[in-house]
Protein backbone atom coordinates (compact mmCIF):
# COMPACT_ATOMS: atom_id res chain seq x y z
CA UNK A 1 0.00 0.00 0.00
CA UNK A 2 1.65 3.15 -0.76
CA UNK A 3 0.05 6.51 0.91
CA UNK A 4 1.19 9.91 -0.86
CA UNK A 5 0.90 12.62 1.86
CA UNK A 6 0.67 15.60 -1.07
CA UNK A 7 -2.71 13.55 -2.01
CA UNK A 8 -4.01 13.37 1.20
CA UNK A 9 -2.74 16.37 3.14
CA UNK A 10 -0.91 19.15 1.03
CA UNK A 11 2.09 20.33 0.72
CA UNK A 12 2.86 21.57 3.90
CA UNK A 13 1.02 19.31 6.53
CA UNK A 14 0.52 20.60 9.92
CA UNK A 15 -2.17 19.49 11.34
CA UNK A 16 -2.47 17.09 14.08
CA UNK A 17 -6.22 16.04 13.77
CA UNK A 18 -4.96 15.52 10.31
CA UNK A 19 -2.11 13.08 11.56
CA UNK A 20 -4.23 11.34 14.01
CA UNK A 21 -6.96 10.52 10.79
CA UNK A 22 -4.12 9.59 8.16
CA UNK A 23 -2.09 7.59 11.53
CA UNK A 24 -5.57 5.28 11.92
CA UNK A 25 -5.52 4.67 8.15
CA UNK A 26 -1.80 3.63 8.34
CA UNK A 27 -3.09 1.16 10.99
CA UNK A 28 -5.74 -0.32 9.32
CA UNK A 29 -4.09 -0.86 6.28
CA UNK A 30 -0.89 -2.47 8.19
CA UNK A 31 -3.31 -5.04 9.04
CA UNK A 32 -4.14 -6.05 5.50
CA UNK A 33 -0.28 -5.22 3.96
CA UNK A 34 3.48 -6.16 4.97
CA UNK A 35 3.98 -2.81 4.51
CA UNK A 36 2.89 0.73 3.96
CA UNK A 37 5.07 3.05 1.85
CA UNK A 38 4.85 7.01 2.89
CA UNK A 39 5.91 9.25 0.01
CA UNK A 40 6.30 12.51 0.57
CA UNK A 41 7.02 13.35 -2.73
CA UNK A 42 6.28 16.92 -3.52
CA UNK A 43 6.27 17.75 0.18
CA UNK A 44 8.00 21.32 0.87
CA UNK A 45 7.85 20.56 5.09
CA UNK A 46 6.04 18.88 7.92
CA UNK A 47 5.67 20.37 11.42
CA UNK A 48 7.01 19.27 14.65
CA UNK A 49 2.78 18.32 15.66
CA UNK A 50 2.10 16.30 12.10
CA UNK A 51 5.09 14.23 12.40
CA UNK A 52 4.81 13.78 16.55
CA UNK A 53 1.11 12.61 15.74
CA UNK A 54 2.06 10.41 12.54
CA UNK A 55 4.88 9.26 13.25
CA UNK A 56 6.00 9.12 16.79
CA UNK A 57 2.61 7.94 18.03
CA UNK A 58 3.18 5.20 16.16
CA UNK A 59 6.59 4.22 17.63
CA UNK A 60 5.65 4.98 21.08
CA UNK A 61 2.58 2.94 20.71
CA UNK A 62 3.75 -0.14 18.49
CA UNK A 63 7.66 0.05 19.06
CA UNK A 64 10.46 1.27 16.68
CA UNK A 65 10.99 -2.11 15.47
CA UNK A 66 7.29 -2.43 14.47
CA UNK A 67 7.61 0.94 12.84
CA UNK A 68 10.76 -0.38 10.91
CA UNK A 69 8.59 -3.77 9.53
CA UNK A 70 5.49 -2.52 8.43
CA UNK A 71 6.67 1.29 7.22
CA UNK A 72 8.77 2.65 4.81
CA UNK A 73 9.52 6.21 4.29
CA UNK A 74 10.17 7.36 0.93
CA UNK A 75 11.04 10.81 -0.86
CA UNK A 76 11.39 12.64 2.03
CA UNK A 77 14.08 15.70 2.06
CA UNK A 78 16.71 15.35 4.78
CA UNK A 79 14.65 18.35 6.81
CA UNK A 80 12.00 16.43 6.59
CA UNK A 81 13.51 13.32 7.83
CA UNK A 82 15.13 14.84 10.55
CA UNK A 83 11.65 16.73 11.46
CA UNK A 84 10.58 12.68 11.90
CA UNK A 85 13.53 11.47 13.80
CA UNK A 86 13.38 14.30 16.53
CA UNK A 87 9.69 13.96 17.38
CA UNK A 88 10.38 10.34 17.59
CA UNK A 89 12.95 11.02 19.87
CA UNK A 90 11.80 13.59 22.09
CA UNK A 91 8.35 11.41 22.50
CA UNK A 92 10.04 8.36 23.38
CA UNK A 93 11.93 10.54 26.10
CA UNK A 94 8.62 11.80 27.57
CA UNK A 95 9.09 15.58 26.14
CA UNK A 96 6.12 15.39 24.27
CA UNK A 97 3.89 12.90 26.09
Amino acid sequence: MNISIVERVGTDPSNRRTAAALRAEVLASVSGFARVTIDFHGVRTVSESFADELFAVLVEENSPEWFREHLHVVNASATIRETILETIADRLSGEFA
